[in-house]
């Protein structure tokens, strides 16, 4: 038996055929060592061969041992816990929205949220059976392509709601907010750094001209949040990218740089907003960043009205159960999707929120981890992206509800919406995927260039 014929019989009886080429390459470099080996000690080259494909061993039964390695392992235990934090959101939703309308307030129409929910549920489910390394072989056209989807959408069915042109209403199904449809932008970001492998410092320049888009579009719907989340994210896998030696640049040096911006472009921007900035956009600073209490000792209400309400709750709420009355309830909240954690703390109590919120980030910080140790690279960098998007907009969540200052108006899981919550199960779903074919997924070859075009240069080579 030859070596091709050896390889033929053993992938065979794997039943993962996308982890197929990966083991028959293993397999063939195997082989080739081996006979090279058997070659230095004087046999020919066929001698040495088929003595390297008798050392193998049955075809058969190595590839029936290798089959139980290579197969996608549905990851159960972390769908259950996704299963179980939705249930627990949608609950906890219900039973504030009740609170909500019975303290005066507008509420929402709970049944559309939960039908979306067990529609991204469905979807996730759908994803993660899904091959995303797929993305890696067009990820440049689909970011393109997504982008001006975005831009064509709001250009001819925008809607304009206080002054923010984000949302976009698609004729016969409903509105979407571009804010969380550029979520999408960031597995795609993942895997243009994953295509730019070995190369040089044109990579920097590529890497910041990419995260533009989604940015410059954030920014142009009035959101600092979703741009400053998108542009931490997108920061974060550049440095992961430059960290693991990916390309032709000094790691840790650049590394460091890439770190050393992260912490000093938010400070930066601000000082330059309030120095060179027009009022409107020092308000809205003040907004985001000023204290309770200006100067003189005169509360801001029309700054941080919010904050007011927040802490009053949090100040007089109890380890378990309800705060006394006279504190305000979730009526005074003029947005309650924005503050569910101050409702579960004003009716429920600090430990149901600490659990509450506890469970999102163990569920987000296990995806993160899963990621990290990947070996398939782009797997690695996807998750971690995705991971990482999670987790940027929990922490401002989490700054909006503990009283200390509004940052951004989203939270997986906690938001009530249609367009985000779908979008956070496509998301849940890559991150599946990953964890799903984390022992088949093989390394895929890029595009040379953006929509397959080589340069002439290039065509003369091939």
């Amino acid at each position: 038996m030859n070596k091709q014929e050896y390889i033929t019989i053993l992938t065979d009886q794997i039943r993962c055929k996308m982890a197929c080429p990966e083991v028959a390459r293993e397999l063939e470099d195997h082989i080739e060592d081996q006979t090279r080996a058997f070659m230095s000690e004087g046999l020919d080259r066929a001698e040495a061969e088929e003595a390297a494909v008798k050392e193998m061993g049955n075809p058969v039964e190595t590839g029936v041992e290798l089959d139980k390695i290579h197969r996608p392992k549905m990851p159960w235990g972390t769908i259950a816990l996704i299963v179980a934090l939705s249930i627990l959101s949608c609950t906890f939703q219900f039973f504030l929205n009740q609170e909500y309308v019975n303290a005066g307030g507008d509420g929402y129409f709970m049944g559309r949220h939960i039908m979306f929910t067990v529609t991204g549920l469905m979807s996730m489910i759908g994803v993660c059976f899904a091959d995303y390394t797929r993305i890696a072989a067009r990820a440049r056209e689909l970011m393109l392509g997504w982008i001006l989807l975005i831009i064509f959408g709001r250009q001819f069915f925008g809607l304009t709601v206080n002054d923010a042109e984000r949302w976009i209403a698609i004729p016969g199904i409903q509105s979407v907010n571009v804010l969380l449809l550029l979520m999408i932008t960031v597995p795609l970001y993942a895997a243009i750094l994953y295509g730019y492998r070995e190369k040089g410092w044109s990579v920097i320049l590529k890497g910041v001209l990419w995260m533009v888009p989604g940015c410059w579009l954030s920014v142009s719907c009035n959101s600092i949040w979703m741009a400053s989340v998108l542009f931490l994210t997108y920061l974060a896998m550049l440095g992961l990218a430059v960290y693991h030696g990916w390309y032709r640049l000094p790691g840790k040096a650049v590394f460091a740089g890439i770190c050393t911006i992260a912490m000093l472009l938010p400070v930066l921007t601000a000082v330059l907003i309030w120095f060179f900035g027009a009022d409107y956009q020092k308000s809205r600073l003040l907004f985001y960043l000023a204290p309770l209490v200006g100067v003189g000792g005169e509360p801001q209400d029309q700054i941080s009205y919010e904050m007011i309400y927040v802490r009053e709750i949090l100040g007089n709420s109890r380890l378990v159960g309800a705060v006394d009355a006279g504190v305000p309830d979730i009526s005074f909240i003029p947005e309650l999707s924005d503050f569910m954690l101050v409702g579960v703390v004003r009716y429920y109590g600090r430990l149901a929120a600490v659990l509450l919120f506890g469970l999102l980030i163990f569920l987000l910080l296990h995806f993160l981890r899963i990621s990290l140790r990947q070996r398939n690279q782009l797997g690695m960098l996807m998750g971690t992206g995705c991971a990482a998007v999670f987790l940027i907009e929990a922490a401002f969540y989490l700054l909006n509800n503990s009283g200390i200052m509004y940052l951004g108006d989203y939270c997986p899981f906690f938001s009530y919406g249609g367009s985000g919550t779908i979008i956070m199960y496509i998301l849940m779903g890559i991150m599946l995927s990953i964890c799903r074919y984390q022992n088949t997924a093989p390394e895929r070859k890029t595009a040379g260039s953006l929509f397959g075009i080589r340069r002439p240069a290039e065509r003369m080579k091939g």
